[in-house]
């Protein structure tokens, strides 16, 4: 199956692109600026679906989004026409149709000349009206509000809001390709011109740049924020994304004594911590209790043994953890526990705390 893609280095066609790739029997032809003509034509002829991506938000002169927008759907339905073809054709319209600008003017027009192949061919097409699209490979200060705001602050730059309660529609690009890839399958005709994705945020740009500002805090302190929420994690992932390459690795606190060492890897405002400790040959660690604090332990290398007694009973258990067999054993609140490394190298632990350590409530009390 012969796709096409135009705009094919942009945003969208990037994101369409590596959810295609591995796709069986399909080729990709890529249009961009410097397709040739003649091959611009062999290519839409030839390709079943053709995602009409190609567009310029913020063209250098107006005449940009006659030339860049008008003309280029133009040609590719005069081209259909012509042949009287019925390739399908997936364009990216904007929620800007209906306003007075230039450029929602340009996606109007490009929507009647797309609508007209349609009539005239009987051919099925697929028209969506998307609002501020954001994730990975954006561009900032062109293509969304988020992707400037994720450069700025990643980097500890100003970000100018002019207007902080006013309220944007967000959709996420997966979400917008997760959507062109089902009409690949699909086996049904089109029954309308336009569609929609029922996956769109309401957010004041106040609230998205404190949002964006407050992942970029935590993360220097070794935090998570609350990221349950779908929003918030697709949020968070273009943050990332957005991250100066020197910025990607940061360094951790170990504390290291004759018994081994002890890393805080990654604390959660919701969710407890993630630590990792090591022990050395014959070496206890632990000898503690805790009355609300609960813990998982997950030995990663080497063979100890995880000892628990009750503080009242008395009730002794005991288990052999090694990782050979992948485990975890969770402490109780009210026991008094240890991990002894009994095997012949260092042990390495994985440890899970349903609480971030506080150094003034540490619920942890020595107890042999």
């Amino acid at each position: 199956m012969n796709i096409a893609i135009t705009g094919a280095d942009g945003f969208l066609g990037k994101n369409l692109i590596y959810q295609l790739y591995k796709r069986e029997k399909i080729n990709i032809n890529k249009i961009t600026r410097n397709t040739k003509i003649e091959d611009l034509d062999k290519i839409i002829l030839n390709s079943k679906f053709i995602y009409h991506f190609a567009g310029a938000n913020r063209p250098k002169s107006n005449n940009g989004f006659i030339t860049d927008n008008i003309n280029l759907t133009k040609y590719i339905c005069d081209l259909l026409i012509k042949n009287k073809s019925k390739n399908k054709i997936i364009f990216t319209s904007s929620t800007q149709a209906e306003n007075k600008t230039k450029y929602g003017h340009s996606k109007k027009k490009c929507e009647k000349i797309i609508i007209n192949y349609a009539k005239k061919n009987k051919a099925g097409i697929y028209i969506y009206r998307l609002p501020n699209i954001f994730g990975k490979w954006s561009k900032p200060n062109y293509n969304s509000v988020v992707s400037t705001f994720c450069h700025n602050i990643s980097r500890n730059k100003k970000i100018i809001i002019s207007n902080p309660k006013k309220k944007i529609d967000l959709i996420y690009v997966d979400d917008v390709i997760e959507s062109f890839m089902k009409i690949i399958t699909s086996k049904s005709t089109p029954q309308q011109n336009f569609y929609k994705i029922n996956k769109i945020t309401n957010i004041s740009l106040m609230d998205l740049s404190n949002t964006i500002k407050e992942f970029h805090l935590d993360r220097k302190e070794g935090l998570i924020n609350d990221i349950s929420l779908n929003f918030r994690k697709k949020l968070y992932s273009t943050y990332v994304s957005f991250l100066p390459k020197k910025a990607i690795t940061y360094k951790l606190i170990s504390k290291i004594d004759k018994r081994g060492s002890f890393t805080e890897f990654l604390k959660t405002k919701h969710s407890g911590q993630i630590s990792v400790f090591t022990a050395k040959k014959n070496i206890t660690r632990g000898q503690h209790f805790h009355h609300t604090k609960v813990e998982k332990f997950f030995v990663v290398k080497g063979k100890a043994k995880f000892y628990m007694r009750n503080l009242l009973t008395n009730k002794i258990i005991n288990h052999i953890l090694n990782s050979e067999t992948p485990k975890v054993i969770e402490s109780l609140p009210g026991y008094t526990h240890y991990i002894k490394n009994i095997g012949k190298e260092d042990l390495i632990v994985l440890l899970w705390s349903n609480e971030v350590f506080n150094v003034n409530k540490p619920d942890t009390f020595h107890h042999e």
